[in-house]
This record gives structure tokens, C-alpha cells and sequence, in this order.
């Protein structure tokens, strides 16, 4: 059923109204559609695997008695999604979910232990000899590549993958903890009512009942917080430099900017200054040191420039490196598919390939 005439015989039916603020989605999207919204949420042409995904989300967020209405044919059936699974559905059907109406859990309880006692056995004597061997210092990549796989999930949007590779970052903060708890410098808990009581300092419009309108959307109130709570001599105190360098330039930036510091940074004259420092940087007698300062202010001025067009820098880069190395792959497929491989192709030869391989992908 096509869009339009889904929505007359929905508005026949009297199931929504024209003031109805609504979203429309196919089955497919079952696993993805995300539940938050306080609207009208309509799941067209759904098979009953992708009800059962649907509603088996939806009874992680609300309550068994929140109810749905489906339409198999010219049936009506208001349900709870409880109940859902005793209805079987052979043809697809139209789902309609009012999260208006949807009655919350309460934040769902969890538990620590069962990866408590995971770590603590691989720290026991007689336990892991490899892991009773390491220290913070051995386990810094590990915590560091757990992260990027996260970020990894964030941008495929894989649901799954994403649970998984939050597990393995959590089991580096359990293992962190436990050998810090070991050396009696702390423990799991000491941890998780750290961060639970500064974020709770951090908040006061919602924990204290001040003015929200003041504090809600104010970076320069958060960063004020944070250094007096710190005790922080200076602005940049506590950003660490080991940071990958454009995310570290584009905390800083942010940090400035946000204390009345705007005039410290780049003009918006970028393109005049940057051609003199790119021509400072071709210069032989420039020394290779000055050329790389000026590379790095060039850099500087064009991570501010983008980020004043409400750019991330950081996240611009990893989307095209991203975007590159799918296209790079691909492109050897082609070749591959044709008998050639990248060092049998003469470079000229290989330029024009290419250019032919991204005009027909576009």
C-alpha cells in the first residue's frame, strides 16, 4: 500500500487525525526505528519477524499493559504488548505505536557481578597467567582500540556489534578497577560513585532546582563548573595531550572560545593566510622545523574555519578516509574482475582508471 493511500485508510478507520504528528516507517526498519519519539509511530508492510523485533524493543523501554493497534487486512486488533505473540499474523500488517501513550519502566536494574567475578577469576592466583600480568600501563592500547571499535558500530549503526563492543570497553574498566583495587588505590565502586556524584555537581538545574534557562545549554557555565570543582590553575589544565592531534586542537578551540578568548584564535582572512603559509612551506630555505610549524598553524586555522561552519573536523576526516577506503577496495575489486592488481598497472594508466571508477560509482 502506497503512502498516501495508507494514510486516507488509516484516517477512515479513525486511527489518526490530520493534527496527528506521526512517522511513517517500513518493517525492514524494525531493528533501527528509534522509540523515543513522543509521536505517532506507524510501521507499514511488517512481517511478524519484524513485529517481534518491534515489540520486543518496545518492552525494554515500556510497561506490558502499553498498548498497539494492528491491521492485517481490514481487521482492527488493539493489543497489549504482552500479548503480542499469541496473535499470528501469516501476510504483513500495518503496526501503530502511540508513544504518547506508552507507560516507562523504570530505569532497569542492572548488575556488575557476573563481570566482577569473571575479572577477580582471572586475577586469582591460579587464574589467567596473562592477565595477572599486566598493568595500566600494558592495557592503555587495549582500552584505546575497545574505543575506536565502539565509535566503529556508532557509524555502521549496528545495534549489535555496538552491545558487543560496549562490553569489551566496560570489561577494560572492570579490569582497570581490579587491579587498581589490588594495589589499594580504589575500587569499581569508589569508581561508580565518582562519576554518579560529579555529574550530579555538574547539574545543578536539575538536581538543585536552579534556573534552568541559565545553566541548561551553557557550555561556559559546564567548563566554569568543571575548573573550580578542579581547582585548575589554568584553562587548558586536565586536557590531555595525548590525544589524536585534530581532536586535540578542536577541544582547545572549543575551550577558548567558549572562555571570551575568540580573538586568540585564526581571522576569518583563512584563505589569504593560508596561501602564505603554504608558500612558506614550499620554500626550500625554509628549515624543515619553521615548515612544520607552519603546517600545523595551517592546520590550526582550517580545523577553526570548519568548525565555524559547524563542521567536526575529526569526524569530517574519519567519514572521508572512511568513505576512501570503501571506494579504494572496491575499485581493486574492478580491477581484480578485469585480471589486474594495483602493481601491475602503470601509474598514469592507473590515475585514468581510477578517475573512470569514481565517475561510473557517481
Amino acid at each position: 500500500m502506497k503512502t498516501k493511500q495508507l494514510l486516507t485508510f488509516l484516517e477512515h478507520k479513525g486511527l489518526i487525525s490530520e493534527d496527528d504528528n506521526f512517522s511513517i516507517m517500513s518493517g525492514i526498519d524494525s531493528d533501527i526505528i528509534p522509540l523515543t519519539g513522543r509521536n505517532l509511530l506507524i510501521l507499514k508492510d511488517c512481517t511478524m519477524e519484524e513485529g517481534e523485533i518491534f515489540v520486543g524493543r518496545l518492552r525494554l523501554i515500556f510497561q506490558d499493559i502499553t498498548p498497539l493497534i494492528i491491521l492485517d487486512d481490514e481487521n482492527i486488533f488493539r493489543v497489549l504488548i504482552k500479548d503480542f505473540n499469541k496473535y499470528s499474523f501469516k501476510g504483513k500488517f500495518i503496526l501503530l505505536f502511540d508513544g504518547r501513550k506508552g507507560m516507562r519502566h523504570e530505569a532497569l536494574p542492572y548488575s556488575f557481578e557476573s563481570v566482577n567475578k569473571t575479572v577477580y577469576t582471572l586475577l586469582a592466583p591460579g587464574g589467567c597467567p596473562w592477565d595477572r600480568s599486566q598493568n595500566h600501563q600494558s592495557m592503555r592500547t587495549y582500552l584505546l582500540q575497545e574505543a575506536f571499535e565502539v565509535i566503529d558500530a556508532i557509524d555502521k549503526n549496528d545495534m549489535s556489534n555496538l552491545k558487543e563492543e560496549l562490553g569489551d570497553v566496560l570489561f577494560q574498566i572492570v579490569f582497570h578497577s581490579a587491579l587498581a583495587e589490588k594495589e589499594g588505590f580504589f575500587t569499581m565502586q569508589d569508581v561508580i560513585d565518582g562519576i554518579s556524584d560529579k555529574m550530579i555537581k555538574r547539574h545543578p538545574f536539575v538536581f538543585q532546582k536552579e534556573d534552568k534557562n541559565v545553566y541548561a545549554t551553557s557550555y561556559e557555565a559546564w567548563e566554569k563548573r568543571k575548573r573550580i570543582e578542579k581547582n585548575r590553575k589554568y584553562l587548558l589544565s586536565g586536557v590531555p595531550k595525548s590525544l589524536p592531534s585534530l581532536l586535540l586542537t578542536c577541544i582547545i578551540q572549543k575551550k577558548v572560545s567558549s572562555s571570551g578568548l575568540q580573538n586568540l584564535l585564526p581571522t576569518e582572512d583563512y584563505m589569504d593566510v593560508s596561501r602564505e603559509a603554504f608558500h612558506a612551506i614550499k620554500l626550500k630555505s625554509v628549515e624543515p622545523g619553521d615548515k612544520e610549524n607552519e603546517a600545523g598553524a595551517l592546520l590550526f586555522r582550517l580545523a577553526w574555519l570548519l568548525r565555524n561552519q559547524g563542521i567536526e573536523p575529526e569526524l569530517a576526516l574519519r567519514r572521508f578516509t572512511i568513505d576512501f577506503m570503501d571506494r579504494l577496495q572496491g575499485f581493486e575489486d574492478r580491477l581484480e574482475e578485469n585480471g589486474l592488481h594495483l602493481s601491475d598497472v602503470a601509474p598514469e594508466k592507473l590515475l585514468q582508471l581510477w578517475n573512470d571508477y569514481l565517475q561510473a560509482d557517481n
